[in-house]
């Protein structure tokens, strides 16, 4: 598998932090929320340093509205939709 840090191994790896910070806010384990939304947030800094991530921030700010509710422990969405998101970022990563 190729890990060279590119936006697509960034958006998997943000789709896998998300995926965690879910799973512990359905188990109310907040505090290690916390720290999965941090990494998440950490991930998106990294994402928008990319100059081909340029016209693309709308999506970036989306998703960091939709973590930031999650931070705020009011998370509407449908989670499996959210997830769906992410899949064919991990799908295509992994096919490298």
């Amino acid at each position: 598998m190729n890990t060279t840090r590119t936006p697509l191994f960034y958006m998997a790896n943000l789709g896998s932090e998300v995926s965690r910070a879910l799973l512990e806010y359905q188990k109310k384990e907040y505090k290690e929320m916390q720290s999965s939304i941090a990494k998440a947030k950490d991930i998106i800094e990294k994402i928008e340093e990319f100059p081909e991530m340029r016209g693309r921030t709308w999506e970036l700010e989306i998703l960091k509205s939709i973590i930031e509710d999650l931070n705020k422990k009011k998370f509407e969405l449908d989670k499996n939709q959210l997830l769906d998101y992410f899949s064919p970022f991990a799908a295509r990563l992994m096919a490298t």
